[in-house]
């Protein structure tokens, strides 16, 4: 394993973190509690972002997309709409 995959790996860590914890505060979902599902998102063969996922309580879905191109992460509440933007400096892909 390469330096630059290990920093990958952490980066890739940290903002599974962040999603994480975010999706369940703004939720009131406890953070570990239910499993959440992850998918690198591809545009012409490339990919472009990460699609995350956490199944929570009565078949309710809390999402969030890395958009590696704008450098920010989007999430969306349980009906899918858009409910936040934050810009991840540092953190581009």
């Amino acid at each position: 394993m390469t330096a630059s995959q290990i920093k990958e790996g952490d980066r890739l860590k940290a903002v599974r973190e962040f999603v994480r914890e975010e999706l369940c505060e703004k939720n009131q979902l406890e953070t570990d509690a239910f499993q959440m599902a992850e998918r690198v998102l591809v545009r012409n063969g490339k990919p472009c972002g990460f699609y995350f996922c956490i199944y929570g309580p009565r078949s309710v879905r809390l999402t969030a997309v890395w958009d590696f191109n704008k450098g920010s992460i989007f999430f969306y509440d349980s009906l899918g709409r858009r409910a936040a933007n934050c810009p991840i400096a540092g953190l581009v892909a």
